[in-house]
């Protein structure tokens, strides 16, 4: 399925003589009941005034660059102190997660001069 679909799972109720018709519809075009389905529910929104819909939702705005770097910077010390107390024994993971969030706090507090200037 290409990226500009999304699958909705939903429960259609129909009348026993619209599902007979459905089913026959199906047959007839020789196409699974989801593609029938989809290509109705289309028709009906491209043919849908927009009047009858609600104003679209306002995009959900992540947090500011600032806010990332204090999460971030957060997290380094937890990291860090974490680091710390396994000494020897941390992972090498640890070590190149640390390494991440250090470059990925540069970036950030970059971006927020930038931001500034």
């Amino acid at each position: 399925m290409s990226d500009a679909f999304f699958t909705l799972p939903c429960r259609l109720v129909l009348p026993v003589p619209q599902r007979d018709r459905l089913e026959r519809l199906c047959r007839a075009r020789n196409q699974d009941i989801n593609d029938v389905v989809s290509e109705i529910v289309l028709a009906f929104l491209d043919d849908l005034p927009d009047s009858e819909l609600a104003e679209p939702r306002p995009e959900a705005e992540g947090p500011s660059v600032a806010e990332q770097l204090r999460q971030h910077q957060r997290e380094l010390r937890r990291l860090r102190q974490r680091q710390q107390q396994l000494g020897p024994a941390a992972p090498p993971w640890l070590a190149n997660y640390v390494t991440d969030l250090e470059r990925e706090i540069d970036l950030l507090w970059r971006q927020q001069q930038d931001a500034g200037a």
